[in-house]
């Protein structure tokens, strides 16, 4: 099977709306340019063995060694990426609720400092604040998290620590320049493809109307990647375009179609799409015990560039 990439239009029964590309390794002639009609926008740095070496050559991986501002910079995008229902700024902490589902939309981002002396009651008005919407209190805490001691100030209140996540990033162009191993349909964002998102993930309909609502507030480029075996979804993603950084979500591969090259056709081909959208960074969030997606984003080449977890006050 060839790979391509074909953008679809869901409301569109017209078969020219579905515009297949490829396979770039074909293409032999150095830094030629091709594009469909689209305009998605390849480009071919010579032939496929160069291509191959290019791809070896990464062995010296990228790094950031991450600053404060570049965590907090990119702590700011990824809740753009992923926006809550209801959301407040209070005294440089950016607060997040969302019925109460998933943890990144309901919860505290404290990204700017706060007067030492007046912490606790900071902390106070962020427990009141969940506590009136019968919602858990929790914190997205990083190592540049403001004001410095909040981590263990919370500690000392009766904050648990969980999900420990690492935030990996990747130049896109490192990504982009590899080939799906997979058809993959990239579907604009509608009803219809959120709902394929969702499909075999396990949520009740509450959880599902609140991740869709989620989805259809973030602002910006958006797009669903879909890879079908046998008439059957495979595998599913979400890429997200905000300012230079693509943001990768629920990648999710089907049991029985896993090890096979699923998921990583659905990064490429978000990469490609993202790179065609500006975007120059991306970043994906994976849980620290998610050991088969830790093995996949390494081998393509992702970097934990810093560490989050959420203390939460379990309420009595």
């Amino acid at each position: 099977m060839q790979p391509w990439i074909s953008l679809t239009n869901d409301h569109a029964k017209d078969p020219s709306c579905c515009s297949k590309i490829g396979p770039r390794s074909l293409i032999l002639n150095p830094q030629k340019r091709c594009f469909d009609a689209v305009s998605l926008l390849f480009y071919i740095s010579c032939t496929d063995s160069i291509l191959t070496m290019n791809i070896i050559c990464r062995n010296v991986r990228y790094e950031d060694m991450a600053s404060k501002k570049a965590i907090s910079d990119l702590e700011y995008i990824s809740l753009l990426c992923w926006p809550g229902r209801e959301v407040e700024r209070y005294r440089g902490w950016i607060i997040q609720w969302n019925d109460g589902i998933t943890w990144r939309a309901n919860s505290v981002y404290p990204l700017e400092p706060v007067n030492d002396e007046a912490l606790e009651e900071a902390i106070e008005y962020v427990i009141s604040f969940y506590e009136q919407r019968d919602t858990v209190p929790a914190f997205k805490i990083t190592e540049a998290s403001e004001p410095e001691g909040l981590d263990e100030t919370l500690i000392d209140m009766g904050f648990e620590k969980r999900m420990k996540t690492f935030v990996q990033t990747l130049p896109v162009n490192q990504l982009s320049c590899l080939d799906p191993e997979f058809p993959v349909d990239l579907l604009k964002v509608s009803d219809k493809s959120i709902n394929a998102l969702f499909q075999s993930a396990g949520f009740d309909e509450t959880v599902q109307q609140a991740r869709r609502s989620i989805i259809k507030r973030i602002e910006g480029e958006k797009i669903i990647a879909r890879v079908m075996i046998d008439g059957k979804i495979a595998g599913i993603g979400l890429g997200v375009v905000k300012e230079d950084w693509l943001a990768l979500f629920s990648i999710r591969t089907l049991e029985e179609y896993r090890h096979r090259g699923v998921a990583r056709s659905i990064n490429c081909a978000l990469g490609i799409w993202g790179e065609e959208n500006n975007a120059t960074r991306i970043f994906l969030q994976v849980e620290s015990k998610n050991f088969p997606a830790l093995e996949l984003y390494g081998s393509l080449g992702f970097e934990t560039m810093y560490t989050y977890w959420y203390r939460i006050l379990e309420m009595k």
